[in-house]
């Protein structure tokens, strides 16, 4: 990155913060010792996040003879993972909402996340090496989620300059990221990355949003979900599944090769991505109403 932008970033004021109790909530899931009135304890104190965890409680994926009116009954029928998952999207989208003259469309954007997300979790029960086994999905889901993060950060406080790259991007049909270090000395890769350190979020994640785009540079002991998520969003770039802003990544078999994902099941995984999105259906809903409203979900 370059030096003279690394103190535009630096010099970023109020820089948007995830809730703490996102924080709280992510050490309950993966503390085997935690139940359900430990969890829902934690997701009360955040009534903005209760209410969306309701929602999606009723919606028609999770249909129940009666309708949800409590949480501890909607963490039973919707499992803690699930909760989790939901919890952390609809906390990252309303921590950015939507700006004046934007030229990235953010439900779009939002939806390529999600997609991202969920192909990643979808490609982990497809690859044959052993580290896919060994990553939770709530950590599969994260990565997938925040891989692009940079991109909103470069929109919400660099605005002029990324208007530019994605211009270029559009126009030379070059790679986002290329354009982004053009334009700024630095692209959406490293920027999200550096977003990654100040909240906190766990090493592998940041490597993910790191290193996306150039799976080989990943520290090895991260490099196989790197590729997951390399891989995840080539697929959902090529298949376009909403809209990073970019341009589809070029056709490539590598990614499967190198992360144990048999090539010839890629139409299988396609179609098995386009099923588990639908579960997070809701969600892409309630990103599009909000977009339209102007307003975070």
């Amino acid at each position: 990155m370059d030096s003279a932008f690394q103190d535009r970033l630096e010099r970023i004021k109020k820089l948007p913060t995830l809730p703490l109790v996102l924080y709280k909530l992510d050490e309950a899931v993966q503390d085997p010792d935690s139940d359900i009135t430990q969890v829902t304890g934690i997701i009360e104190d955040d009534p903005a996040i209760m209410a969306r965890i309701l929602k999606v409680a009723n919606s028609v994926f999770y249909t129940t003879e009666k309708r949800i009116t409590d949480l501890r009954t909607a963490v039973v029928v919707m499992g803690l993972r699930a909760v989790h998952n939901i919890a952390l999207s609809t906390s990252v989208f309303s921590t950015f909402p939507p700006g004046k003259g934007s030229q990235m469309d953010r439900a779009a954007f939002w939806k390529h996340s999600i997609y991202t997300a969920v192909a990643t979790e979808v490609l982990s029960t497809h690859a044959t090496s052993r580290e896919a086994s060994g990553y939770r999905r709530d950590e599969l889901h994260l990565a997938g989620l925040m891989h692009d993060i940079g991109k909103i950060v470069l929109e919400q406080f660099f605005h002029s300059d990324f208007s530019r790259a994605l211009e270029l991007c559009g126009k030379e049909e070059v790679p986002l990221h290329l354009a982004e270090n053009r334009v700024l000395g630095a692209d959406h890769a490293q920027v999200g990355a550096w977003l990654g350190g100040k909240w906190n979020l766990s090493q592998e994640v940041i490597e993910v949003v790191r290193w996306h785009h150039q799976p080989e540079n990943a520290a090895k002991e991260h490099r196989h979900l790197v590729g997951l998520c390399h891989l995840a969003n080539h697929l959902v770039n090529a298949q376009g599944l909403g809209d990073g802003g970019d341009i589809a990544s070029p056709s490539s078999h590598a990614p499967f090769s190198e992360t144990g994902v048999p090539l010839d099941e890629a139409q299988e995984i396609v179609d098995k991505i386009r099923r588990e999105a639908d579960k997070s259906r809701i969600l892409l809903d309630m990103v599009e109403q909000e977009d339209e409203q102007g307003q975070g979900v």
